[in-house]
């Protein structure tokens, strides 16, 4: 068995950067870890300079807090190799990259393998810096955590590595995610996002892999052909890259005033667009989890996604699938949802029973048997 008192280190850089899904799972991750008991395990968790400390850390005995440089060059060749030693760390946790030189053993979370599954949708240095890089540190790495059974075959088809050296961890949802009656409150979110009229939702980073061409196509097929047809488009989300074809989508429909783009909400905010979305839309090309359809269905709203990669998986058919590169079908699936109150009572229901098997509890508890592992 391991010894007593091990120390594991977990880079949190992305905490307070907006980095969308890895912000999301380290935040999740270390907050589900401060809420169990382990008195074997004690944290260092390294946040991105001049970042506030959560305040879930602040009287943790077992958690202590470093700074490193928000500079990837800087933290992977400088700041974690110091820190591997100076903290006498028995173990490092990252997301997809370890540094080249540590003092002790490492594991990565690796969401997904989109860059390989999809290459053209990265822009190249992006994808040359994952290949090369995740290469490396998967074959260093003790174990690779992954979301979702279907990343996990994903990763076994592209790189050869031993089954049993990767595990299958599922995301949690923060448990602010919840259905809320707050309508004064709402109405103040919505005025400050400029939403005025019922409104279809989505959140996503703003870049090709998410669909969102396709989305803003259909939406534009319903108003076009329904003069009667109220509702707004809102896209939540910050621009991550190669997205100017779907801002040459969006001038081209004629509609700008009716597309919402938002750009980084923080969850206080969001909470209430979930809630009070007339239905989510989330046509990914390619989730290795899929956190937003998990969110919003947590707020009682009604989803549709995707029949592919991960999402089927997550969901477990409490929502409506469609193909996500058919944009008839995406327009003709909203139709139906937005017109059918009994099928959107019913998903509410489904949804909402669904997002309760996920928590970030169970995931730092997972999460925590993995460590162990490791130490045996």
């Amino acid at each position: 068995m391991y010894k007593k008192e091990k120390r594991i280190g977990i880079d949190a850089h992305a905490i307070g950067l907006k980095q969308g899904g890895n912000e999301t799972y380290v935040y999740g991750l270390i907050r589900g870890l401060s809420s169990i008991e382990h008195p074997e395990f004690n944290y260092v968790v390294f946040l991105s300079e001049y970042v506030s400390i959560p305040t879930f850390l602040l009287d943790n005995a077992h958690f202590s807090i470093v700074s490193v440089s928000s500079q990837p060059y800087l933290r992977f060749l400088r700041d974690l190799p110091v820190r591997t030693y100076t903290e006498k760390l028995n173990l490092l946790h990252t997301q997809y990259h370890l540094p080249i030189i540590s003092y002790c053993p490492g594991i990565i979370t690796l969401h997904d393998v989109s860059f390989l599954r999809l290459p053209k949708l990265f822009p190249k240095r992006i994808y040359w810096k994952l290949k090369i890089s995740l290469l490396y540190s998967m074959k260093k790495a003790k174990k690779i955590i992954t979301v979702s059974h279907f990343s996990k075959k994903e990763i076994l088809k592209f790189y050869r590595i031993e089954e049993k050296k990767i595990e299958v961890v599922y995301n949690g949802i923060s448990e602010e995610f919840k259905p809320i009656k707050d309508v004064n409150g709402a109405v103040g979110v919505l005025k400050k996002y400029g939403i005025t009229k019922p409104y279809i939702l989505s959140v996503s980073n703003i870049q090709p892999r998410k669909n969102l061409q396709r989305l803003i196509k259909a939406f534009t097929h319903l108003v076009k052909n329904n003069k009667n047809f109220p509702y707004l488009l809102v896209i939540v989300g910050r621009k991550l890259w190669l997205y100017d074809e779907i801002f040459n989508e969006i001038r081209d429909s004629n509609l700008s005033e009716r597309i919402i783009l938002t750009d980084y909400v923080p969850q206080q905010d969001l909470v209430y667009l979930y809630n009070f979305a007339e239905v989510f839309v989330y046509p990914s090309l390619y989730e290795g989890f899929g956190l937003p359809v998990l969110e919003a269905m947590a707020c009682g709203c009604p989803v549709i996604t995707s029949n592919i990669s991960s999402l089927p998986e997550i969901t477990n058919n409490a929502c409506l699938f469609v193909d996500p590169y058919n944009t008839d079908a995406i327009a003709k699936v909203i139709q139906i949802l937005l017109t059918n109150n009994l099928l959107r009572i019913k998903l509410k229901t489904e949804g909402l029973k669904q997002s309760k098997k996920f928590s970030w509890k169970r995931t730092a508890e997972e999460t925590v048997k993995i460590y162990e592992k490791v130490f045996l």
